[in-house]
């Protein structure tokens, strides 16, 4: 009996040894798209990657593809947008049910922006209106030969640098406004995507809607 366990022993050491020295192959898909499998790999083929297996296939390891530092940049930067893009998504789905709401907010925002600058308007015709008359006021003293007073014309002067701040700050409310009708479109176009994705349909604008 002792023999028979001790030769029983002696056989399954056997088959853990061979299976531990069993033969390894490599396998890998070169740029082409064809696979080998070979008892050895080429040293330009190890950066794309492959698969260490044993003789019935079995895969034993599996070693990913290399990738150069500007290609690992790029696949952060992908994952960095994804990810901020996701987070603009949840927040847009908080502001709006549809690309419509996105209209609504768009047009009153804009719409403040016209009054800003429609009072901005306003503040330069009252100015002119009082440059003209004080230019007025001036021209009579030359007509008659007086000397213009010094205070009249530090007042025109006033007055013109009052105007052109006002045009100033009136091409400033313009270019926000500009930059704001942008930035609307593009929550305004990823709002009908996300709509779209939910409602498993395609967004009609309510102006092209069919009855």
């Amino acid at each position: 009996m002792k023999t028979a366990a001790f030769i029983t022993l002696a056989l399954s050491l056997s088959l853990i040894s061979i299976q531990s020295h069993a033969a390894q192959f490599y396998r890998w898909i070169d740029a082409q798209g064809n696979t080998f499998i070979q008892s050895y790999i080429p040293p330009e083929s190890v950066t794309g990657g492959y698969e260490i297996i044993d003789d019935a296939g079995i895969v034993i390891k599996t070693v990913a593809p290399q990738i150069s530092d500007a290609e690992r940049e790029a696949a952060d930067s992908a994952r960095l947008s994804a990810e901020m893009q996701r987070a603009r998504d949840l927040e847009l789905l908080k502001l709006y049910r549809s690309p419509k709401d996105v209209d609504r907010s768009m047009n009153t925002w804009l719409s403040r922006m016209d009054m800003e600058a429609r009072l901005k308007r306003n503040r330069i015709r009252i100015k002119e209106n009082e440059y003209d008359s004080f230019q007025a006021t001036a021209a009579n003293q030359e007509r008659i030969g007086q000397e213009v007073d010094p205070e009249l014309v530090q007042e025109l002067a006033a007055i013109s640098l009052e105007i052109a701040k006002y045009g100033r700050e009136i091409r400033s409310v313009e270019q926000r406004q500009a930059a704001s009708r942008a930035d609307f479109m593009l929550d305004r176009n990823r709002m009908v995507i996300l709509w779209e994705l939910i409602n498993k349909k395609k967004w009609q604008d309510p102006a092209t809607e069919k009855p």
